[in-house]
């Protein structure tokens, strides 16, 4: 059992990317300072996110030993925290908890560079499927009750970059999820509902704050009036896939292409799942999960 990395600890909060600790890394190897200094310094983290993740390191540490200890000698023993566990903070917590158990930003800096990733890492999905293909209307979706019935909207390909409450997604996106993918990926929706608008002008450079309002994306309304986002698609996607606002589409359609228009460092594609409220206005994301059975829930739902 390999002890778990700050680095690790980091890219799962959705402090650090994947490309960023790897830079990092590299820093390392070339003068032997500590990772958490370097990120400190190239301005990625700040002391206090890096103290608070030091300190989820170790607690995760301590349980994985404890656990080890425990599948060796028996479960003779009850497990008390050790006395430093109790100094996190309730949101260091739940933020934790909410990037590594919820599936894969629009308008904002996303601050993410990426290269060829070393490796693909599959974003988590929520419960078995067949009991995720009926969505019971949820008027106040929550984290421990999120909406459900929503598939992945590229078919299990690319990786979560960030999750929710990461650097970007905060305030109205808290809820959004990035998943990294090469410009060109096919996007697909995520539940069936109408096209309530669309946008495909802006080229696929990225940009900074200047390009807050240049990206290219669908809108879809789906039951009881929640609406998904796909965002930052590949210019160009709407005469490729004969899409128009007014349009019905089924779950696990194709809808467009993941790109890197708009406020981006990196193509990947930005989805977030809204709560009802004016057609001229983007509205607050609620928590959603994902399968990644979306053939089968297509299938379902024709």
């Amino acid at each position: 059992m390999y002890p778990v990395r700050i680095g690790k600890v980091l890219t799962q909060k959705g402090l650090i990317n994947d490309f960023q600790l790897q830079q990092a890394l590299q820093v390392q190897q070339q003068n032997g300072q500590k990772l958490g200094e370097i990120l400190i310094q190239q301005g990625h983290v700040t002391r206090l996110q890096l103290q608070q993740a030091l300190l989820e390191q170790r607690y995760r540490n301590w349980v994985a030993c404890s656990l080890l200890t425990l599948s060796t000698v028996g479960p003779a023993f009850w497990i008390t925290p050790p006395k430093s566990a109790s100094l996190q903070n309730s949101e260091t917590r739940e933020n934790t908890l909410n990037s590594s158990q919820s599936a894969v930003g629009g308008t904002h800096p996303d601050r993410l560079r990426y290269a060829q990733p070393p490796t693909v890492q599959r974003p988590a999905f929520s419960e078995p499927f067949k009991r995720a293909t009926t969505v019971a209307v949820n008027p106040h979706p929550t984290v421990a009750s999120p909406l459900r019935g929503f598939c992945h909207p590229l078919k299990g390909k690319g990786y979560l970059s960030q999750g929710i409450r990461g650097r970007t997604h905060q305030n109205r996106m808290e809820y959004a999820y990035d998943l990294a993918s090469p410009i060109g990926t096919p996007v697909y929706a995520m539940r069936s509902g109408r096209v309530i608008r669309l946008q495909d002008k802006y080229p696929d450079t990225g940009g900074s704050k200047a390009s807050a309002s240049k990206f290219n994306y669908v809108w879809i309304e789906h039951d009881n009036g929640y609406r998904s986002v796909y965002a930052h698609l590949q210019q160009g996607f709407r005469s490729q896939v004969q899409l128009k606002s007014g349009d019905w589409v089924k779950a696990g359609q194709l809808i467009g292409y993941s790109g890197n228009s708009g406020w981006s460092s990196g193509p990947h594609l930005h989805v977030e799942v809204q709560q009802k409220g004016s057609r001229a206005r983007f509205s607050q994301t609620v928590p959603f999960q994902m399968s990644e059975a979306c053939d089968a829930f297509a299938r379902r739902a024709s």
